[in-house]
């Protein structure tokens, strides 16, 4: 073989690994083994901003969880780093919107607790990682202002709602179980079915109107099937009450809420609560 043949084969061979990604590990900063196998001219996350990723996490051949879809990184700036950084930052840094990359950590005393008997001779964890999409910080914050905007919306409406709820002097639908709703929207189509698919906004407060929790501030929906029992009764119920698109106010008795445990020092023992849901 000629050296020009030579040299045309390498040169091809180089160009392939470029275009279809990186075939050995290098080392990242934080001494992660690191292997991106697509290599793409994507989106970074950047400080500030952050990425929505799948993960799965692999010790040999088991796989011991995945992310069930995308959740989102924020991207910190070096100086909030914890003492031990963690795979997902450095796997961002080296990645765009597309890739898919492999990660490997060395099991060391702090993780070898959690790895199972079985799987004691193994050396590695191992992420597989892709980035769905990345979000500039510019994109968050005008995410998170719209957010805020909306929650002092209905912090108003349910604040208002809350007193005149004390008042007396609403009209709502008593329920055989001892829920009270007022639907605002019943929303367009089929009612939720048991075990479906929901995402929703919620604003829950106690009877004087104090808050516990929301999703508005964070903007972020909650989302879980309806009906099977991974809510607490009276919102489970309420939220079949409503089609997609619908709007609606729960008033729980506790018996169908937290009951005389409570919730941590947000809900007391005992306390009447009030929702405010929107079902996306």
């Amino acid at each position: 073989m000629s050296k020009k043949i030579f040299f045309a084969l390498f040169g091809c061979f180089l160009c392939a690994q470029l275009a279809y990604g990186q075939k050995q590990p290098i080392q990242t900063e934080h001494g992660f083994r690191f292997i991106n196998h697509t290599n793409g001219k994507g989106a970074k996350a950047t400080i500030g901003g952050s990425a929505m990723v799948e993960v799965a996490t692999w010790v040999g051949d088991s796989l011991m969880g995945t992310t069930n879809g995308s959740r989102e990184y924020n991207v910190p700036d070096a100086a909030s780093l914890p003492p031990r950084v963690p795979f997902i930052y450095d796997a961002v840094q080296l990645m765009g919107k597309g890739d898919s990359a492999t990660v490997y950590e060395t099991i060391d005393s702090m993780i070898r607790p959690f790895i199972p008997p079985t799987l004691a001779s193994a050396k590695d964890v191992r992420y597989e990682i892709k980035v769905v999409d990345v979000i500039s910080k510019e994109d968050k914050e005008k995410t998170a202002a719209v957010a805020e905007t909306r929650f002092k919306e209905v912090e108003a409406a349910v604040t208002k709602t809350a007193k005149d709820y004390t008042a007396g002097t609403l009209k709502l639908d008593k329920r055989p179980s001892g829920l009270q709703v007022l639907i605002m929207e019943p929303g367009k189509g089929d009612k939720i079915k048991v075990g479906e698919d929901i995402k929703t906004h919620y604003y829950g407060s106690l009877t004087d109107g104090k808050l516990f929790d929301t999703s508005f501030q964070r903007g972020q929906t909650l989302d879980f099937a309806a009906g099977v029992g991974q809510m607490i009764p009276g919102f489970d119920e309420g939220v079949q009450l409503l089609s997609h698109g619908g709007k609606a106010y729960f008033f729980l008795p506790p018996s169908l809420a937290y009951g005389d445990q409570g919730a941590g020092d947000a809900v007391p023992p005992n306390a009447e609560l009030i929702f405010y849901v929107e079902v996306q």
